[in-house]
């Protein structure tokens, strides 16, 4: 159980979903983990948990698009463990994503400037500074989590399937810059997953159902997820970058029928937060 043994790993969006799941099961491995989240509390209650099963963790309060609370993680990062060795990006406001993205024709320009602040400027802000500690360091990896709908289409996402789309982009282009700096890249394109901020939407067996119905396998949990995310951050994974490694239950490769997702989710449950959080 050391496959990250003394490996110091910022894990942002860490309070809920795949960014929790992920931070508990690298500090099982011997990873030191910054639980970076925008909401302080819920990042406190990850870290806690670690620490409880004898891991080694600290919370940081960060809002991933502004460049200032960025720079202040990783120097707290930095006093508090002595370096960065990794990366795994995975704030969003899906609230927002759920609530108010549409089509392009129709999306308000605000809604639109703030999820690329979070889903792209974020990334690009974290990878610009832990980049930064990891050369310090003599190098590291990062991984960064885009979604499969940026690799289809999908109706009335326009702003989030746009900001990931980047993310994907900026996987392979900053792959190719950084790995003369002994700094890997990759991504993984997660489909539908079952995490606390979606579970209204899931727990509605009507709804469950529709979007099942899409998918080869069940719709994954948070810690399905996060055996995929260590791999690409392990030694293990140590000749792969500029990689996008899909885990979506079979979405991309299969469809039952085309529905709009949604208007399904939208109409089922209008709160429900759909992907992994911020």
């Amino acid at each position: 159980m050391d496959r990250l043994k003394d490996k110091v790993a910022v894990v942002t969006g860490a309070g809920s979903g795949i960014g929790r799941a992920s931070s508990t099961l690298f500090a099982r491995h011997g990873a030191k983990i910054i639980v970076a989240d925008i909401d302080k509390g819920k990042g406190e209650t990850v870290a806690e948990s670690i620490r409880s099963q004898a891991g080694d963790a600290l919370a940081v309060e960060v809002d991933v698009g502004d460049s200032a609370s960025v720079q202040a993680m990783v120097t707290q990062a930095e006093n508090h463990f002595g370096g960065i060795d990794l990366l795994f990006t995975n704030a969003l406001n899906a609230g927002l994503v759920n609530n108010s993205d549409t089509c392009a024709l129709e999306l308000e320009e605000s809604v639109f400037d703030e999820i690329h602040r979070v889903a792209l400027r974020g990334v690009f802000l974290c990878a610009k500074y832990v980049g930064a500690a990891m050369e310090r360091r003599g190098g590291g990896a990062m991984l960064f989590t885009a979604t499969v709908d940026a690799q289809i289409g999908c109706a009335n996402l326009d702003a989030y399937t746009a900001a990931k789309g980047g993310v994907i982009a900026l996987t392979r282009s900053l792959a190719a810059g950084v790995a003369s700096r002994n700094i890997r890249v990759n991504a993984i394109s997660p489909g539908f997953v079952n995490t606390e901020p979606q579970a209204n939407f899931m727990n509605d067996p009507d709804a469950r159902a529709q979007i099942e119905s899409l998918h080869l396998l069940p719709v994954p949990d948070p810690e399905e997820v996060a055996p995929l995310a260590m791999f690409l951050l392990s030694d293990e994974a140590r000749s792969i970058t500029g990689s996008v490694h899909q885990v979506d239950a079979g979405y991309l490769a299969f469809k039952s029928h085309s529905i709009d997702i949604m208007e399904v989710v939208r109409t089922k449950t209008p709160t429900a937060q759909l992907g992994e959080s911020q």
